[in-house]
Order: C-alpha cells, then sequence, then structure tokens
C-alpha cells in the first residue's frame, strides 16, 4: 500500500501519462481511506480542468507586448543589473 507522499506524486504523474491499472486500483483504495489524499486528487484535477480550459480561450498567435510595456520591462531588468552588480 502507497503512503500519503507517494500517492500525491503518483497523483500528479496520472494527470501527464497513463498510469499502469494495478497502480490506479491502489490509489483508488487510498483515496477511500484517506480523505485528504482525496481532496488534494480533487483539487488537482478541478485545477488542471481550468488551466486546460483557459488555454483554449486564450489566443497565443500573434501575441505581442505594446512597446510601452517592452520599455518598462527593459527599464527593470537594467535596474536589477544594476543593483546585483
Amino acid at each position: 500500500m502507497y503512503k500519503c507522499k507517494e500517492i500525491i506524486e503518483l497523483t500528479s504523474k496520472h494527470m501527464e501519462t497513463s498510469l499502469p491499472w494495478y497502480t490506479r486500483m491502489e490509489m483508488k483504495a487510498h483515496y477511500l481511506m484517506c480523505k485528504t489524499c482525496n481532496r488534494y486528487a480533487q483539487q488537482l484535477l478541478f485545477i488542471n480542468k481550468v488551466l486546460g480550459s483557459f488555454e483554449r480561450h486564450v489566443p497565443t498567435k500573434n501575441c505581442q507586448l505594446q512597446d510601452d510595456a517592452k520599455q518598462r520591462i527593459a527599464k527593470k531588468i537594467r535596474q536589477v543589473k544594476e543593483t546585483t552588480e
């Protein structure tokens, strides 16, 4: 049986790749016994869905910063470089 720390890692990994069926079954058994890990898995799934829908609605083609924003960023970078040198 997996410990909570291992379940957390497996839950995150399962969002990215497919896990063997026996690992998924052990995870489900752990979720039934552990409310904390179950809640973590539900929250991670929710965040994953929200971010996925956000990515679909954000236009990524032809995204450009305005010139004044570029200048502000360049100015901040110069300021940071000056203070660290």
